[in-house]
C-alpha cells in the first residue's frame, strides 16, 4: 500500500479521482503518502486489514466526496484533519475499533455530509463524543449510524437541526433519560429507527412517519406506556425488553398489516392476543414471551402462511391444536 501511494503521489500532475482498494487483503498503516492525491474524490478502502491511525494529511484532499474504510482491523484515533473535508458526503468508518475522542472540531467543516456512519467492532465503549449542548452542526444528514459510541448521558441535542433524516441508528451509544418532544417532531420520514440497547425511558408516540418497508428497534431499553400501534409501512417492528404495559392493541393487525417480524418479549403486556394479529398474511416472527398474556391462543394460522417462528413461552398456555410451522 505505501509503496502504492507513494508512487502515485510522485506523478506530476496526478489527476486520479477514483481510488478503490476495498476488499483485498492489503493490511499495515495507511500512508501519509495518500494526502498527496489531491483530487480524489472517492477513496475506498473498505474490506481489508489496516491497522493504526488514519493518517492527519487525509484532510489535504479537499476534493474527496466518498470515502469507506469499514470492515478494517484498525485501532487508533480519528484525526481532527477529517474536519476539514468541506466536499465529503459519505463518510464510512464502520466496523473498526477507534479509540479517543470526537469533538466538534472532527466535524466543523463537514458542510456536505449526508451519511455517517461510525460502528465499534466490539460492544466496550473506546470512542467518546464530546460536544456542548449548543453545537449547530455544519451538515443536514439523511443517514447516522453510530454504534457502540458514548454520544453523551442524555439524548444528543445536535440531532435536533437534523430534519432531513432518513436513517437513524444510534445503538449502544449509553444514553438514558427521555427522547425530547423535538425529536417526535422533526417530522421525519424514516425508513429504519434503532435506538436499542441505551437506558432511554418514557413513552412512544404513534405519529412517527416511516416509508415503506420501514424497520424499527427499540429494544432493550426502559420505555414505559401502552405499546404504539405505528405506521402501516412498518415491516419489522422490536419493542422488547422494555416495560410496556397494557394489552396488546387489538387493531395491530388492521393498522400494521405489513408486519413481518413482531417481538414484544420481556415486557408487562397482559390482556389477550389480538385476533386482528391473524390479518397479518406476511408474519415470520412472533415473539411475544415473558409478559403476562392470558387467554387462549386465537386458531389463525392458516391466514399466516410465511410464519416460522413463535415463541410465547412463560406467558400462556398453549392451546391444543398443530401450529402449521417451527416455533
Amino acid at each position: 500500500m505505501i509503496e502504492f501511494t507513494d508512487a502515485l503521489s510522485k506523478c506530476s500532475n496526478c489527476s486520479l479521482e477514483f481510488l478503490n482498494l476495498g476488499n483485498n487483503k492489503l493490511g499495515g498503516f495507511l500512508p501519509d503518502s495518500l494526502g498527496h492525491l489531491k483530487n480524489l474524490k472517492h477513496l475506498l478502502l473498505m474490506g481489508n486489514s489496516f491497522s493504526g491511525s488514519i493518517p492527519e494529511s487525509i484532510g489535504n484532499l479537499s476534493s474527496l466526496e466518498v470515502f469507506y474504510l469499514s470492515e478494517n482491523g484498525m485501532k487508533g484515533t480519528i484525526p481532527v484533519s477529517l474536519g476539514q473535508l468541506s466536499s465529503l458526503v459519505v463518510l464510512d468508518l464502520k466496523y473498526n475499533q477507534w479509540e479517543g475522542t470526537i469533538t466538534e472540531a472532527h466535524l466543523s467543516n463537514l458542510t456536505s455530509l449526508e451519511e455517517l456512519s461510525i460502528v465499534l467492532t466490539l460492544s466496550n465503549i473506546t470512542l467518546f463524543f464530546n460536544v456542548s449542548s449548543d453545537w449547530i452542526p455544519p451538515f443536514k444528514l439523511k443517514f447516522l449510524s453510530l454504534k457502540h459510541c458514548q454520544l453523551g448521558l442524555q439524548f444528543p441535542m445536535w440531532l435536533r437541526y437534523q430534519n432531513e433524516l432518513e436513517h437513524v441508528s444510534v445503538c449502544n451509544a449509553k444514553i438514558s433519560g427521555t427522547i425530547p418532544d423535538w425529536f417526535w417532531k422533526l417530522d421525519l420520514i424514516l425508513n429504519f429507527l434503532d435506538l436499542s440497547n441505551n437506558q432511554l425511558t418514557g413513552g412512544v408516540p404513534d405519529a412517527i412517519k416511516f416509508s415503506p418497508q420501514a424497520t424499527v428497534f427499540l429494544n432493550n431499553n426502559r420505555f414505559t406506556g401502552p405499546l404504539p400501534v405505528l405506521s402501516s409501512n412498518v415491516i419489522s417492528y422490536h419493542f422488547d425488553h422494555n416495560f410496556f404495559s397494557g394489552p396488546i392493541p387489538e387493531d395491530i393487525g388492521e393498522q400494521m398489516p405489513m408486519l413481518t417480524d413482531v417481538d414484544l418479549s420481556f415486557n408487562f403486556l397482559n390482556g389477550t392476543i389480538p385476533l386482528s394479529m391473524g390479518k397479518l398474511n406476511s408474519l415470520m416472527t412472533l415473539v411475544l414471551s415473558n409478559n403476562h398474556l392470558t387467554g387462549k391462543i386465537p386458531d389463525f394460522w392458516n391466514n399466516i402462511p410465511a410464519v416460522y417462528v413463535i415463541d410465547m413461552s412463560i406467558t400462556v398456555y398453549l392451546a391444543r391444536y398443530q401450529v402449521p410451522c417451527a416455533h
